[in-house]
C-alpha cells in the first residue's frame, strides 16, 4: 500500500505540487483576512513609529536592517501573506493547521495592561520602611492629635470641645479614643461628652416615650389621637436610628434598637401616606370648588375658599415631606443591615413620593445602586441629579460619574 502512494506521487508529483502551492497560497490570502483585524491598521501614528523603530537599528548590519523591515514589525499586508503562504508550503499539510491556529491564536490573545514608568515614588515598596513624619506645629489630624503623648493638653481639650459641638459618627470616634487615655482629665472630658450626648437622646426619646405609650395605652372607650401617635412613632424612629448612627449605642443593644426603629417607622407610615391620599383628594375637591366662583361677583367667598386649599396644600407639602424622610430612613436602615434590595425599593418610593424636593433622595439611591452593580442606573442618576454638584463633598463623585 505504501509502494503505491510512493508510484502515485511519482507519477502526479507536478500534479500535487501545483495543488499544494493553490492550496497554500489561499490559505495565506483567507488566513491574512482574520489576522489583519488583529494588526494595527495604517496610519501616520503607525508610520512615525515604524520610523523610530528603524532609526534604533541603524547601526545594526544590512542584513539585519533588511529583515527587521520586512519583518511584521507593522502594518504589512505583503509580508503576512508571503510568511502565511511559506509557512504552508514549506510544512505539507500539517502547515495549514499550523497557520490556521496561528490566525485563532492571535485573534483571540490577551495581553495585561502595562503601566509605563513615570519615574514617581512606588509607596508599595516602602510599605514597613517608609519613616514616620511627624508635624512639628500640631497641624496634624485630630485623631493623632489625640493619641500623641506629646500633644500639648490645652490643645487635646480644645479639639474635644469643638468635636463635641457636631456628634457625627467620625467625631465621636475620635472621642471615643480618649477613653484610653493615660490623662485622667482628657479621659473624663470624653466620658462627659459621650455621656451628655446620650442623655440629650435619652431625655428626648424619654418624652415621646411617654406620649407614645400615653396614647396607646388609651382605651376603647377613650379616643386615640392618632396624629399625635403618629408624631411620636416618627420621633422616636429618628432618635433610635440615631443612637445606633452616632455609634452611641452598644453593640449588644444596636439590633434591638433597629427593631425598634422599624416598628415605630412602620406604625408612622400608616398613618402619615393614608393622611397624604386624604389631603391630596381634598386638594382636588377644593380646586374644583374653587373653580365655581366667580372671584369678580363673590370676592370674599373666592378669598376663603382661596385660603383653604392654600392651607391644605402647605399640609400636603408637610406631610409628604415626613413620608419621604420616612421612606429614607427605612431605606438607611435597610442598607445598614445589607439588605440593598430592599433599601433601593424604599429609596425609588422617596423619589416618587416628593419628585420636587428629591436631590436629597438621590444619593442614596445613588449608593445602593452602586453596591448591587447597577452602575448604569448610577450614571443616569448622576446626571440627572444637578443639584448635587453644589455639594462640596459629592461635587467630584457627580464629575467622574457624568466624566
Amino acid at each position: 500500500m505504501i509502494a503505491s502512494f510512493i508510484l502515485f506521487v511519482e507519477h502526479n508529483f507536478l500534479i500535487l505540487f501545483f495543488v499544494h502551492i493553490v492550496i497554500s497560497a489561499s490559505a495565506a490570502n483567507i488566513l491574512y483576512k482574520f489576522m489583519k483585524k488583529r494588526f494595527v491598521k495604517d496610519s501616520k501614528k503607525v508610520k512615525m513609529q515604524d520610523a523610530a523603530r528603524i532609526q534604533l537599528v541603524e547601526q545594526e548590519s544590512p542584513i539585519f536592517k533588511l529583515f527587521f523591515e520586512v519583518s511584521l514589525h507593522k502594518y504589512n499586508d505583503k509580508t503576512t501573506k508571503v510568511f502565511i503562504f511559506f509557512l504552508n508550503f514549506t510544512i505539507p499539510l500539517f502547515g495549514v493547521f499550523v497557520s490556521s491556529w496561528l490566525a485563532w491564536y492571535l485573534m483571540h490573545i490577551t495581553y495585561s495592561k502595562k503601566v509605563e514608568n513615570t519615574n514617581i515614588l512606588n509607596l508599595d515598596e516602602f510599605g514597613m520602611s517608609f519613616l514616620k513624619v511627624e508635624r512639628m506645629f500640631g497641624e496634624g489630624s485630630l485623631s493623632d492629635l489625640m493619641t500623641s503623648e506629646y500633644a500639648p493638653k490645652s490643645k487635646k481639650l480644645m479639639a474635644l470641645s469643638s468635636l463635641s459641638a457636631n456628634l457625627s459618627p467620625a467625631n465621636l470616634k475620635i472621642i471615643k479614643n480618649t477613653l484610653f487615655s493615660t490623662d485622667d482629665e482628657i479621659r473624663m472630658f470624653g466620658y462627659a461628652i459621650i455621656n451628655k450626648a446620650e442623655q440629650k437622646l435619652s431625655a428626648r426619646m424619654n418624652v415621646h416615650l411617654e406620649v407614645f405609650n400615653e396614647e396607646n395605652s388609651k382605651d376603647e372607650d377613650e379616643e386615640k389621637d392618632e396624629e399625635r401617635l403618629a408624631y411620636a412613632a416618627k420621633e422616636l424612629g429618628f432618635l433610635y436610628w440615631e443612637m445606633v448612627y452616632i455609634e452611641l449605642a452598644h453593640d449588644s443593644l444596636k439590633d434591638n434598637f433597629l427593631q425598634e426603629v422599624t416598628k415605630y417607622i412602620a406604625i408612622a407610615k400608616e398613618f402619615y401616606t393614608d393622611e397624604v391620599h386624604k389631603i391630596y383628594e381634598r386638594v382636588v375637591k377644593y380646586e374644583q370648588i374653587l373653580q365655581e366662583v366667580d372671584e369678580k361677583e363673590d370676592i370674599l367667598e373666592y378669598q376663603k375658599r382661596y385660603d383653604t386649599l392654600e392651607l391644605e396644600k402647605r399640609d400636603y407639602d408637610n406631610y409628604n415631606d415626613i413620608c419621604t424622610r420616612l421612606y429614607v430612613l427605612m431605606g438607611r436602615v435597610y442598607m445598614y443591615g445589607k439588605k440593598y434590595d430592599k433599601a433601593s425599593t424604599e429609596f425609588t418610593i422617596a423619589q416618587e413620593v416628593d419628585t420636587a424636593e428629591s436631590s436629597f433622595v438621590l444619593p442614596y439611591l445613588a449608593e445602593v445602586n452602586f453596591l448591587l452593580g447597577n452602575y448604569h442606573t448610577v450614571h443616569s442618576i448622576m446626571h440627572e441629579a444637578k443639584d448635587l454638584e453644589f455639594n462640596a463633598t459629592l461635587y467630584p463623585i457627580v464629575k467622574q460619574w457624568k466624566g
